[in-house]
């Protein structure tokens, strides 16, 4: 990799969790600092340098300004950049302990707080940059510093003591403080990288299904059309037979409706506009189709009465099949359809008498896939649904229906103009 690879976005935390926590720390060493230089100037009468050291804790604040604005713009954050705010931090925290005693100043440890931050944060070389960089400014305050005015030697032992423990708190604090959201963050951040790469893998799965199946959609049209023909020949010549004749005549109409599904998939491919239907009559037609597929199941059906336009997204109406078809070999004599509709989205609950799902299932539900039922229902045809209502924007929430079996409920944004 190259060395622009190293000014890259940061891999770990996005800027806001990254500068944001460092903004937090900073500041509370500035209100520390403040308040310690009032009680030793003012409560102990131990004169301090207030004109610098009053300098450097105001360009402080401003610099904290400025992280703050930089972060209500929600850019992304760089090695650079981070290193830069440590280095900043660190540079105005050695000038203060500079006027304020140098390495007798209990609180000269604290220098090691950006370094702490750095190792979790940065890259081994910038770490141990900054940890150069604290050590210099260290040896540097060993020999030079401007002590504090304090005569009593008995009374500045004191100070020292108490200082060191008041310093032990504040570092044990500030580290866990950063550590623990850090931490806290990191676990965020890989459980969306978890769900990116399951969705990653889905998605892989279903294109090449997709492959596959315009495949075969393209070898199916030919022994579909000759199944239809032959089908249409049998129910002429058995016609006075009722039952040879009614199952040709089931067989004719099932043929026809594959061949419908083959020219829908061909017209989607051609990129063709989609069509305006009242929302009621598109239901309506799209379970009288899921019934000539589906003669075995026996619906009850709650449709609303909206005429609105409503130009189905592509892959609804077999997203919305896929989830008749599971409900239906689940339960084919106990199928409900209900769909209602709002100004703002379109809801469609199907469900069913089956033996319902675990809590382990509904967690993987439309994310893996899996099956109850060996080859057949709930494994493909739930992932597809859900990668389709996920790519229009809808939802798929499944439910315990009182009295046992499943209630699964589809739901799409819709907004209508009043």
């Amino acid at each position: 990799m190259s060395s622009a690879t190293d000014s890259t976005l940061l891999s770990t935390l996005p800027a806001r969790a990254l500068l944001g926590r460092l903004l937090a720390v900073r500041i509370s060493l500035i209100g520390g600092w403040a308040a310690g230089i009032v009680w030793l100037h003012w409560g102990l009468r131990i004169p301090m340098p207030l004109l610098p050291m009053g300098a450097v804790l105001l360009l402080m604040g401003m610099f904290s300004l400025t992280t703050a604005w930089r972060l209500r713009l929600d850019l992304p954050a760089t090695q650079m950049e981070f290193l830069a705010h440590l280095l900043a931090d660190l540079t105005a925290f050695a000038v203060l302990v500079f006027f304020s005693g140098g390495v007798t100043n209990p609180f000269v440890s604290l220098m090691l707080v950006p370094v702490v931050i750095a190792a979790i944060s940065l890259r081994p070389r910038w770490v141990w940059l900054l940890a150069a960089v604290a050590g210099g400014f260290y040896g540097l305050l060993l020999f030079y510093f401007q002590p504090l005015a304090v005569t009593d030697p008995i009374a500045a032992y004191g100070m020292h003591l108490g200082g060191m423990w008041f310093n032990f708190l504040i570092s044990a604090g500030l580290i866990a403080f950063f550590v623990t959201r850090m931490h806290a963050a990191l676990r965020t951040r890989d459980q969306e990288l978890s769900a990116l790469r399951e969705k990653q893998l889905r998605d892989e799965r279903i294109v090449a299904l997709g492959t596959q199946a315009a495949l075969a959609a393209h070898e199916l049209a030919t022994p579909l059309a000759t199944i239809q023909t032959t089908a249409h020949e049998l129910a002429r010549e058995f016609a006075n037979d009722p039952d040879i004749g009614a199952d040709c005549h089931l067989l004719e109409k099932q043929a026809q409706a594959c061949k419908q599904i083959l020219t829908q998939l061909a017209a989607r491919a051609q990129d063709s506009a989609a069509t305006a239907h009242p929302l009621d009559a598109w239901l309506a037609t799209l379970v009288e189709r899921w019934q000539v597929l589906r003669p075995d199941a026996h619906v009850r059906l709650t449709l609303l009465n909206d005429s609105r336009d409503f130009i189905p997204p592509e892959g609804l109406e077999q997203a919305i099949l896929n989830v008749l078809n599971n409900a239906a070999d689940v339960s084919p004599h106990a199928v409900e359809f209900a769909a209602t509709a709002s100004r703002d989205a379109l809801a469609i609950d199907i469900a069913d008498r089956g033996p319902g799902f675990t809590p382990e299932q509904k967690a993987q539900a439309g994310r893996v896939l899996f099956s109850g039922k060996p080859g057949r229902g709930w494994g493909m045809g739930l992932a597809l649904t859900h990668a389709t209502l996920e790519r229009i924007g809808g939802t798929l929430t499944l439910a315990e229906r009182h009295g046992g079996g499943t209630r699964v409920r589809i739901t799409l944004p819709w907004t209508y103009p009043v």
